[in-house]
């Protein structure tokens, strides 16, 4: 069962007839009666089950310290709290429930060394206590959970809620938190000051009704409980559960305000899935594709021809100022959300468009540099993206990519005239060192060490580009500002090397093509 894909009251009825909540109870109640506390575990054909036990939650007992909450830091990896990949960008940190997380360190060593080999899909449930424990390791448990594997699923009964807001807005932008189904009777579920809900809630009364809902803040309205040292028989409200009665509309316990401000909640949060939409962003980049191709015949390169806002002799640049800004959009949109997701959701996120998002960087980037330019600006990569510098999203995509640790290999006998450039702001630099060029004119006659040591160090980033096989040969194409750069530099360059020589006898009219050789 691969209770990722499933929301609300799917997962609710496909586990109410699918007898696991019966299965779940009675390993639960056999445990209680042991008054054995930990966790055990039953292999069966289908389903491994992790049962957790642990002692009542009391005001005056040992575990008082339930208002004492423990912060959990992050994102770093190194941070030693195991619950590091849970936090995200905008949110880096949340506390926890500090008795159930007591409980799970205490437990984890044994955990470890036990049970992670399972190979069948995985039910890790609890009572009271013991299902916050329950929580806390399925949680732990998704950060080794690898692509194409099911997720665990947490069933929990009367348990009080385990994480701060601040964890809840976490996971509610994660995938997560559909492996979460919590069973509460609304009049006898603990309720912990200063936590919050998250996952599925199987609400129940004594009047037989029950309701599966995944709104929080309807949870905290529907849920009256106060804390206990007991844990109610959720055998008998299994027994008398109407399975029929999930619905909002249904149920008795819904009253018609309280549906009305759940709907008013969903229809306000509208939630992006940058999946539905990637199909149509990687056709919109063919046609720049299309356009960075057309360009060459006008001896410009793409870069300057949308500089300089010259029309191809193609059609394909009529929409590419609208196919910029709509692949812009998408893609900010696609940084924003991965930024309130738990870095394990990311490292999802990473896999999934960590190609598309550098081809993108690499192509759109070099157009709003352009951009900029053009309206007579200088010092793009030192100006804040709200006055219209390097925007945090292109620095975040190049950020995952480098992370990747991908190295590129380009054998001599690859054509690279498709070649993107792999520096998304080379242009930018080629700008600045024409601004150096022009202030020197400005002021001629004098020397100015400062601008000539700035202008050798463009010369060796380009040079070692130029080495590696990273750049278009597009920037040797007559009209682009590369070339314009260059012909100005070779003028007041006095000192031979690598770059010059390769410039000066032409051997950069032959880099790209199949079997070129540097040396």
């Amino acid at each position: 069962m691969d209770s990722s894909s499933l929301k609300g009251i799917e997962l609710g009825k496909l586990i109410l007839t699918s007898g696991l909540l019966d299965s779940s109870w009675t390993k639960i109640s056999e445990i209680q009666k042991s008054s054995s506390r930990g966790f055990k575990i039953y292999q069966e054909a289908k389903f491994t089950f992790v049962v957790f036990s642990a002692p009542p939650i009391s005001r005056n007992g040992s575990y008082a310290s339930a208002s004492a909450p423990t912060p959990v830091p992050g994102p770093e990896p190194e941070a030693p709290n195991p619950f590091h990949f849970l936090c995200s960008e905008t949110t880096p940190s949340f506390t926890l429930h500090t008795p159930a997380f007591e409980l799970f360190n205490k437990y984890l060593p044994d955990f470890k060394s036990e049970f992670l080999e399972s190979k069948k899909p995985v039910i890790i449930t609890g009572a009271g206590l013991g299902g916050s424990v329950a929580s806390l390791f399925t949680l732990w448990m998704l950060e080794t959970v690898k692509p194409g594997q099911k997720f665990p699923l947490c069933i929990t009964f009367g348990s009080p809620f385990v994480g701060d807001a601040r964890l809840r807005q976490n996971l509610e932008n994660s995938v997560s938190k559909s492996c979460f189904l919590h069973v509460a009777d609304a009049a006898q579920t603990p309720i912990t000051e200063g936590f919050k809900p998250f996952g599925t809630y199987l609400i129940c009364n004594d009047q037989t009704e029950c309701v599966c809902i995944e709104d929080p803040e309807a949870v905290m309205e529907l849920l009256k409980g106060v804390n206990s040292d007991l844990v109610e028989d959720y055998g008998e409200i299994l027994h008398r559960l109407n399975q029929s009665v999930l619905s909002m509309e249904d149920s008795g316990l819904m009253s018609d305000d309280l549906i009305k401000r759940m709907k008013e909640r969903a229809e306000k949060k509208v939630r992006f899935d940058p999946f539905k939409k990637l199909n149509d962003m990687k056709i919109l980049m063919a046609y720049l594709e299309w356009y960075k191709k057309v360009s060459r015949w006008d001896k410009n390169g793409y870069y300057d021809q949308y500089r300089l806002q010259i029309p191809t002799k193609a059609k394909a640049n009529i929409k590419v100022e609208a196919f910029k800004k709509e692949l812009n959009g998408y893609w900010t949109s696609v940084v924003e959300d991965a930024k309130k997701k738990p870095q394990s959701d990311i490292s999802i996120l990473k896999r999934r468009f960590l190609f598309a998002g550098n081809n993108y960087r690499r192509m759109i980037e070099p157009l709003d540099i352009a951009e900029y330019y053009r309206n007579c600006k200088t010092e793009y990569l030192e100006t804040s993206s709200v006055e219209g510098g390097r925007s945090s999203h292109y620095v975040m995509l190049e950020k995952w990519f480098g992370n990747a640790s991908i190295e590129p290999f380009r054998c001599e006998n690859r054509d690279l005239s498709d070649l993107l450039t792999f520096d998304s702001c080379f242009w930018a630099e080629v700008e600045e060192a024409l601004v150096v060029i022009n202030e020197m004119k400005t002021h001629e006659g004098m020397t100015d060490e400062v601008s000539i040591a700035k202008l050798v160090k463009f010369e060796e980033y380009v040079w070692e580009m130029i080495g590696k096989r990273e750049v278009s040969p597009e920037i040797f194409l007559e009209k682009s500002s590369f070339m314009k750069w260059w012909k100005q530099y070779k003028e007041i360059s006095d000192s031979p090397s690598e770059f010059t020589n390769f410039m000066n006898t032409g051997k950069y009219e032959s880099y790209g093509k199949p079997a070129w050789n540097s040396g």
